[in-house]
């Protein structure tokens, strides 16, 4: 059992240097008797076999039997200053805090480390010399990093992310400690500290025209950047969401270590936290999950709007991983651009600040073709965003909140609510096309009107727009939405009486519509939609298109 330590860990044994402290010569001294201290395992009040000792910049954890136990370092850095016994308490009671909200099982409390005699005894009963984040620790084999590096992580595993963090973002504060947290100046501000210190740092191998699109990118969004702060999307998030922080734990995902130590870090968008996840997804070739990801997280908070600065987000998250992978490897080899890590995240970048590709995908199908589960998996091939004509019906406008469990059918499915549904539908593609994405639209577009509006947008763009036409057999209809009515939480509230009412009320393809179309046969097992031969037909007609969420070189 191993628990992960916070960013940029160097493991260290038991024996070795200690951590040079400030101060006096008399502080400096009892700081190292009391690291010596912690090395040993008869400073614990419980079984702690061989203490494993990890440090990094500005902490220090010890790996105890069941347990492990972070400690601040007394340094001072440009963005912490843990020098005084008062402030390294502070950040450990924050750190509880905050990890409480996403790893209450993991983070157990502070703890006292009391000097007795010439030795430090932690949880003894005196004057605290110290403070200890006593946490549980977990197999490490189990973080997501662990999984995807051998092929393990799975769609369900990115599902429960998506689910636990709309919840934790739909639940954050959104009262900032200062009017400054998330605006676009200090984003502009944190931006042109990376990028100058990727110039310092590693000379020669930052992606070209990667500072120039960014400061464009910035200069182009600081308006929106600000607005979403002024409406309160600026929250207190994680900070730090990559998949090292993430472990699969008792059949549910736990993200823990989270940014403690700065408000300018974790005060952030919601969408610049989820673009942690996104970012690390697609620099470890997962794209399809990383779309997965961000379609679940959509559905659930409706924040669409957020998309337009996510590029820039995940651009900006690329290079900091850079910056820390090359200083990590400074003094350890010759050549950077040999650093595995270091080039996924530079041909990241450069992928993401090509110019990306649109399109616009119409779904076409009765309730109950299997459409909905089709052209979920087909965001995956393609990296586009799925609008769910269901999901909108039923959204709460303009909060961060999940959609209701159910709807009244009697009034679902009036012409008046049907024609709002499309309105609201166009009204978001428009959005995402603009920011640049492709869109998957899920709605039966049975009615020649409504597809003749979103052709239009499509048009009016010069995007190339098509129709997967979803064909079942009516008997295989019928089936599928008595089974569906079975479920609780369907976001559907189709049922046959509905289904019969579109088919007597069908407007045919003309033939200009035809000629946009390709036929979907979902009379099929699920594991079909999976592979991407199943979707070649749309795929050619497509050709290399494809949006930036995907992996570089993917299309």
């Amino acid at each position: 059992m191993k628990l992960r330590s916070d960013r940029n860990v160097t493991r260290r044994r038991p024996r070795g240097r200690p951590v040079n402290a400030p101060g006096d010569k008399a502080t400096r001294t009892e700081w190292r008797r009391m690291d010596l201290a912690l090395r040993r395992a008869s400073t614990y009040p419980h079984p702690a076999g061989r203490v494993v000792r990890i440090e990094t910049h500005i902490s220090v954890l010890y790996l105890v039997g069941r347990y492990a136990y972070k400690i601040c370092k007394p340094v001072n850095l440009s963005f912490v200053d843990f020098t005084t016994r008062e402030a390294r308490y502070r950040s450990c009671r924050d750190a509880l805090r905050l990890n409480r909200r996403l790893a209450a099982s993991l983070y157990l409390g502070v703890v006292p480390i009391v000097r007795i005699g010439r030795t430090f005894r932690i949880g003894a009963v005196g004057a605290p010399f110290d403070h200890a984040l006593k946490m549980r620790r977990f197999d490490e084999r189990d973080t997501l990093s662990a999984l995807v590096a051998r092929g393990a992580l799975r769609a369900a595993h990115v599902d429960r992310v998506a689910a636990r963090l709309a919840l934790f973002h739909a639940a954050a504060s959104c009262h900032a400690p200062s009017a400054s947290l998330g605006s676009a100046k200090l984003v502009r501000e944190q931006l042109e500290e990376v990028l100058a210190s990727l110039e310092r740092n590693t000379p020669f191998t930052v992606p070209h025209g990667a500072a120039d699109w960014c400061r464009n990118e910035i200069a182009r969004l600081g308006e929106h950047i600000d607005s979403r702060r002024d409406d309160g999307f600026v929250r207190e998030c994680h900070g730090d969401l990559h998949l090292d922080n993430m472990v699969s734990r008792n059949g549910d995902i736990v993200i823990y270590d989270c940014i403690e130590f700065s408000d300018a870090l974790r005060w952030i968008d919601v969408t610049a936290d989820i673009a942690f996840v996104v970012m690390d997804l697609l620099a470890r070739e997962r794209g399809d999950l990383a779309i997965r990801f961000l379609n679940k997280w959509l559905a659930s908070t409706g924040d669409f709007p957020g998309l337009a600065a996510l590029r820039l987000y995940v651009v900006y998250r690329a290079l900091v991983r850079m910056l820390v992978t090359a200083l990590k490897k400074q003094g350890r080899a010759h050549d950077i651009g040999d650093m595995s890590a270091y080039g996924r995240y530079r041909r990241l970048v450069d992928h993401l600040i090509t110019p990306p590709t649109t399109f616009l995908i119409l779904c076409h199908g009765f309730s109950g073709s299997g459409k909905s589960v089709a052209s979920e998996a087909l965001t995956q091939h393609i990296g586009a965003i799925r609008i769910c004509s269901d999901v909108e019906r039923k959204r709460i406008r303009g909060t961060l909140t999940l959609p209701k469990a159910h709807a009244a059918r009697s009034c679902a499915y009036t012409r008046e609510a049907i024609d709002a549904n499309y309105a609201r539908l166009r009204a978001i593609s428009d959005a995402l096309l603009s920011a640049g994405y492709p869109v998957v639209v899920d709605a039966s577009f049975l009615k020649r009107v409504h597809r003749a509006s979103f052709i239009e947008l499509a048009t009016s763009r010069s995007i190339a727009v098509f129709i997967a036409d979803f064909r079942a057999d009516v008997t295989v209809l019928v089936e599928r939405l008595n089974r569906r009515a079975m479920h609780i939480g369907e976001p559907s509230d189709a049922d046959e009486r509905v289904l019969r009412r579109q088919l007597a009320e069908l407007d045919p393809l003309t033939s200009a519509e035809a000629a946009l179309t390709v036929a979907i046969d979902t009379e099929v097992s699920l594991d079909s939609f999976e592979r991407r031969a199943f979707w070649h037909p749309l795929l050619e007609r497509l050709g290399a298109s494809c949006g930036w969420l995907t992996a570089p070189g993917y299309c």
